[in-house]
């Protein structure tokens, strides 16, 4: 079915369906391609709401999606425990880890490797940490995108991970700034 253009005076197609009034969005007129231009730049969705009406739009913004509260599952930041209380600290206990390791290795790799670096190696899913900064950067992005909480709803194993991932990023980059054999 065909519908005629609701502009005054204007017999084309109208094709571009719009809202009829801000209080029924569903309810729809049609405007040829002219005149959707126009409605377009005057529309206002709030014309003819008061102000409480409005702060009262901010309790279904989020569209009833479920929300999560700052922090971690649901503790406030202040309430979470942590082993260690800067991620400085967790670098610099793997850092103290690998002077103290003796050397292992690790597969397809000519050269004998740290425990940690091995460690951060199987967290990378790499074979061979003397890949490169920039291959070891790209895999740390892809990491991180595939294993934030924000993605995984707020996820407790995600945000370990996220962790482990950050440590093993560090802990790869500056085994290749320090080899350079």
């Amino acid at each position: 079915m065909s519908q005629i253009c609701t502009h005054t005076n204007c017999n084309e197609e109208g094709t571009f369906p719009a809202p009829r009034d801000p209080r029924n969005i569903g309810e729809r007129q049609y405007f040829c391609a002219t005149h959707i231009k126009e409605f377009n730049k005057k529309w206002n969705g709030l014309d003819g709401f008061n102000e409480e009406e409005i702060f009262s739009m901010r309790q279904t913004s989020t569209w009833d999606r479920p929300t999560w509260k700052a922090g971690v599952n649901g503790d406030s930041p202040a309430g979470q425990q942590m082993k260690f209380k800067t991620t400085q600290e967790l670098y610099e206990f793997f850092k103290s880890r690998h002077k103290q390791s003796q050397k292992v290795k690790v597969s397809h790799s000519s050269k004998a490797v740290p425990p940690d670096v091995h460690e951060a190696c199987v967290i990378f899913a790499i074979d061979n940490p003397f890949i490169g900064i920039v291959k070891i950067k790209q895999r740390y992005l892809t990491l991180v995108k595939q294993h934030h909480p924000d993605v995984n709803k707020g996820s407790k194993t995600s945000e370990d991970m996220v962790k482990r991932i950050n440590v093993a990023y560090h802990i790869l980059t500056d085994y290749s700034k320090m080899d350079k054999t």
